[in-house]
C-alpha cells in the first residue's frame, strides 16, 4: 500500500457522524436541511429526516436508487420496531411505488432496474438489517452521535460500510 492510501484510512478512521454528515450534504446541496418536509399532505419532521440522512451516513449508502432501495430494506429491520408509523410507510410505500414503476418500464433517474432487480435490492436490505449486533433506537436524539467517530457507531451496531461518505 502506497504512502498516500495509508494516510487516506488513517483519516476516515478519525472521522465523526458530523463530517460524514457535512460530506453528505455537500453531495446532495438540494436536500432539505432545518425544517419540515411536506410531501403532498404528509409532513415529515426535520428530526426524522436528519435521522434519515444519518443512517445514509453511517452506512454508507448512497442516494443512487439502488442504494436507497437497500437503506429502505435495512431501515426496516435494524430500527427498533417502536417507531413513527410512517417509517413503516415510507419502507413499503417507497419500495412498492419503485416496484410498480419499474413493472410498467419506468426508469427513476438515469438508470432502470427491472423488478426482480427491485425485490433483490430492498431484500439485500432487509437482509442486512437482520444481521446487526444491536437495534438502533428509531427515536435516538442525533445530538447524541454526531460527534463519535463513523467507524465506533458502525463497530457497535455491526453495520457493513458500504462506503460512500467517508
Amino acid at each position: 500500500m502506497d504512502r498516500s492510501h495509508s494516510v487516506f484510512v488513517v483519516r476516515n478512521q478519525t472521522i465523526t457522524l458530523r463530517e460524514g454528515l457535512d460530506r453528505y450534504y455537500q453531495a446532495n446541496p438540494d436536500f432539505v436541511q432545518n425544517q419540515d418536509l411536506w410531501v403532498g399532505r404528509m409532513r415529515i419532521p426535520w428530526c426524522d429526516m436528519q435521522r434519515h440522512d444519518i443512517m445514509h451516513v453511517v452506512t454508507g449508502y448512497s442516494t443512487e436508487l439502488d442504494q436507497e432501495l437497500q437503506l429502505i430494506g435495512f431501515l426496516l429491520t435494524a430500527l427498533t420496531w417502536r417507531r413513527p408509523w410512517y417509517y413503516y410507510a415510507q419502507s413499503f410505500v417507497v419500495f412498492l411505488e419503485l416496484l410498480w414503476q419499474s413493472v410498467q418500464g419506468k426508469a427513476w433517474g438515469s438508470r432502470y432496474f427491472n423488478p426482480v432487480q427491485v425485490c433483490q435490492l430492498y431484500m439485500k436490505g432487509v437482509r442486512q438489517g437482520f444481521t446487526i449486533r444491536k437495534k438502533i433506537d428509531a427515536y435516538i436524539d442525533p445530538e447524541t452521535v454526531l460527534d463519535r467517530k463513523l467507524v465506533s457507531l458502525r463497530q457497535e451496531y455491526g453495520i457493513q460500510n458500504a462506503g460512500a461518505w467517508d
